[in-house]
């Protein structure tokens, strides 16, 4: 038998009246295990609960229906992600099994990595949900950020590298999500790699979505990258920016350029497609969200933060300014804010924590004009424009591939791939496959 526990409906079946039921149930031998887990279709959110969940979310309520199990065993399931969790939730008592779902989507070689005490080597979820749940209404088959090999076994045989019979020297620029997991799969493939970063530390934008509020488990992600870069003898260079003649110079067997984007700077708007560039961006005090992350923007206490994608880079950006204090509006052409996030079942839980530190939302509308100390804001259902006042702009609208490095190797007529957002800007799922997939061919 399944439970699923609905904290937000204890109206519909409370935890006495599911501690009742198994009690009555397993008096009578009528159940050989109950797994417990959280949410309901009353609360779609906590099915399979996001990184905005705390771990070991069902465990708690697996305890409680232990307290009267007296010969039926007990699972506990939802987010319970890693090895470490497992142990924690059987040795206190709180159930007698678990579920590890993602976790295995992530890494299906985990219960042999953990019983062999190689939890290190684990690659962990990082509880997105963006290509497992956040699949489920496509095509009916589920994917996985960190590991894109999942639903295309047929293509790469699972999870694993075969050693390749000549070994090349290959040198990958830029250690974002795609030239990391080019540079592991190549290396784990036998190749000698060289993997050079133009700043201090590896994981480019990505290693700033993790500094979002409750996204740690993305430096999680990174931190397994660098251990397994390391123990693969991957030679990583940081603060190495290159250009074409030094990757030239270089005289590697096979370069991989994977030097991600950066924003565009001109506040372009899905909504105002004539307008090329946001009238206003001359003035002071316009940030990108990376210059917020990065803690290089001087952030005023009013914030009209303007999400033109719907994701976590706008939604998670007004998050850490609303909890550092500032009083956030969001402006978005969607009719409610996280529209893309929808399909992993996060956008509900973003803008209630918004909501509770007090932040704004205008939806359905567009920035016409930054005036410095406020923003003209036009509303696109009836084209009625207002004027209201802040001291800061943060822009989430689109990003520029960088692709100088790349069109300097064409020039100089050298071979490459180019991998991940400097082909075009798009989500992390897109840069760990190109990765992974180029790593394989090389």
């Amino acid at each position: 038998m399944a439970i699923s526990v609905d904290t937000t409906r204890p109206d519909v079946l409370s935890i006495a009246d599911q501690q009742e039921i198994l009690a009555y149930h397993d008096e009578r031998g009528l159940y050989d295990y109950v797994t417990c887990g959280t949410g309901s279709y009353y609360d779609f959110t906590k099915i399979i609960p996001t990184f905005v969940h705390e771990d070991k979310l069902g465990a708690p309520f697996a305890e409680a229906l232990k307290q009267v199990a007296k010969h039926v065993r007990v699972q506990a399931e939802s987010h319970i992600r890693t090895p470490e969790n497992a142990d924690y939730v059987i040795a206190s008592g709180q159930a007698d099994m678990v579920s590890i779902v993602r976790g295995q989507i992530a890494d299906p070689h985990m219960a042999n990595k953990a019983s062999e005490g190689r939890t290190e080597d684990i690659r962990p979820c990082i509880s997105c949900n963006q290509m497992c749940w956040g699949r489920r209404s496509r095509d009916y088959w589920i994917s996985c950020l960190v590991n894109p090999s999942v639903g295309r076994e047929y293509l790469w045989d699972g999870d694993s590298f075969p050693r390749t019979k000549a070994g090349k020297r290959v040198l990958v620029v830029g250690g974002g999500p795609a030239g990391m997991e080019a540079a592991r799969v190549a290396a784990e493939r036998g190749h000698q790699v060289t993997l050079a970063e133009a700043s201090d530390k590896l994981g480019g934008q990505f290693r700033l979505a993790g500094l979002q509020p409750r996204r740690t488990q993305i430096l999680d992600l990174i931190h397994w990258y660098e251990g397994q870069l390391e123990k693969l003898q991957v030679r990583v260079q940081l603060n190495t920016p290159m250009d074409g003649a030094e990757i030239k110079a270089f005289g590697a067997d096979a370069v991989v350029i994977a030097t991600g984007s950066s924003p565009a700077g001109t506040g372009f708007q899905r909504a105002l497609p004539e307008q090329a560039q946001l009238p206003g961006l001359d003035k002071d005090n316009v940030y990108a969200v990376e210059d917020v992350m990065r803690r290089e923007a001087k952030v005023g206490k009013h914030v009209l933060l303007l999400d033109d994608g719907g994701n976590w880079r706008g939604g998670g950006t007004a998050w850490h300014l609303a909890e550092k204090g500032h009083q956030v509006t969001i402006v978005t052409p969607d009719p409610f804010v996280g529209r893309e996030i929808v399909r992993t079942a996060a956008d509900l839980p973003l803008r209630m924590r918004l909501a509770k530190l007090g932040a704004k939302f205008i939806t359905e509308s567009a920035v016409t004009a930054w005036h410095g100390d406020g923003a003209t804001i036009r509303n696109l259902l009836d084209g009625s424009e207002q004027r209201l006042a802040f001291d800061t702009l943060v822009l989430a609208t689109v990003n520029r591939a960088e692709s100088d490095i790349a069109e300097e190797l064409q020039a100089e007529d050298v071979a490459f791939k180019a991998i991940g957002d400097c082909l075009a800007p798009r989500h992390a799922p897109a840069a760990t496959f190109e990765g992974r997939r180029l790593g394989l061919e090389i």
